[in-house]
């Protein structure tokens, strides 16, 4: 899809050239879901986070929908409250998923153009987003990522070990390397970094 974009009374602008660093599946796990509808539903945009929750019961091809039946009626309401001005144009509504994971979807209505951005806060997915970030400013290796999951899920060592398939002591000796790599002295700390990280702007 080329998105071109044009400001009366000036030449049309090429798109952004692609990212050639970054793979294109990566896309899916770190970008936020992001749909763009209008007031009957039809769905205008999905990008590659919200196509990853079509197979959760969010999203659709031509026409947003969810499995959560309460979601999809309060946010009916909210359209059409929009349309008549009654109300403002943003509202942040509660979503359970087909697999049971509660999120919440940000709802933002852009009234000069008649369109509705929706924006998925998933508390699971941020963490995993900034688990990618962590390892790829910090040069982790693909093994210390792994590592850096399993201590965010609050597992120790001896655990993680277990699931990574290699030895406790090589398990411990991944850890105090996040340390060093993240500055972080405990585990604590570690998922304390990894919840809060914001990359830096270069």
């Amino acid at each position: 899809m080329s998105l071109h974009v044009s400001i009366v009374g000036r030449t049309s602008y090429p798109p952004f050239p692609p990212r050639h660093d970054v793979a294109a599946e990566a896309f899916g796990r770190a970008s936020r879901p992001v749909f763009v509808i209008d007031a009957e539903l039809n769905q205008r945009f999905g990008n590659r986070g919200a196509e990853a929750l079509a197979r959760d019961g969010l999203g659709g091809i031509d026409r947003f929908t969810a499995c959560d039946k309460d979601f999809m009626a309060r946010l009916q309401v909210w359209l059409k409250r929009c349309r008549n001005g009654s109300v403002v144009g943003e509202t942040r509504l509660p979503l359970m998923l087909r697999n049971g994971r509660q999120i919440a979807v940000e709802a933002v209505h852009l009234s000069s153009i008649e369109l509705f951005v929706l924006t998925v806060d998933d508390p699971e997915s941020a963490i995993d987003r900034n688990i990618a970030r962590v390892s790829e400013t910090c040069g982790l290796t693909p093994t210390e990522e792994r590592m850096l999951a399993l201590m965010v899920e609050g597992l120790d060592t001896i655990i993680a070990a277990k699931r990574l398939g290699i030895a406790p002591t090589t398990a411990r000796t991944h850890l105090q390397r996040l340390f060093a790599k993240t500055g972080t002295a405990r585990q604590s700390e570690l998922v304390r970094f990894v919840a809060t990280y914001v990359e830096e702007v270069r």
